[in-house]
């Protein structure tokens, strides 16, 4: 009977030994099989979020591109202001002078005698 007790004993170690090299060799291979199908789940969509990035990125360089020319254009509006300035004041003294060149000829026109503008007519 000890033989038997003993028999059954070492088959349940036996079997526990056994179930237990088995769940050791096949964990690390399904923890492997795990992680593979992570992955294969997770890159294709980590992917698309590396091309949307992109995307964006490149759009974001383009704005601030266009904004780092709009900035050099108004510097260079501010310092072309004050050629702007002379050239106005130009057009205010010439509009000036343009006024009084025309009162001179209108004076000089009334000043004529009648008799003067009848021989230029005549002419």
């Amino acid at each position: 009977m000890a033989s038997k007790e003993l028999q059954g004993r070492c088959k349940l170690i036996a079997e526990k030994l056994s179930e237990s090299f088995h769940i050791v060799d096949h964990d690390p291979s399904m923890a492997l099989y795990r992680l593979q199908e992570h992955v294969s789940k997770s890159v294709p969509v980590l992917v698309n979020r590396k091309y949307e990035i992109m995307k964006v990125n490149s759009c974001l360089q383009g704005a601030c591109y266009d904004m780092d020319n709009s900035i050099e254009a108004i510097n260079h509006m501010q310092k072309a202001t004050p050629t702007f300035d002379s050239i106005l004041e130009m057009l205010r003294q010439s509009t000036f002078i343009k006024q009084q060149m025309d009162y001179e000829r209108e004076r000089a026109e009334a000043g004529q005698t009648p008799s003067v503008k009848r021989k230029s007519n005549a002419k």
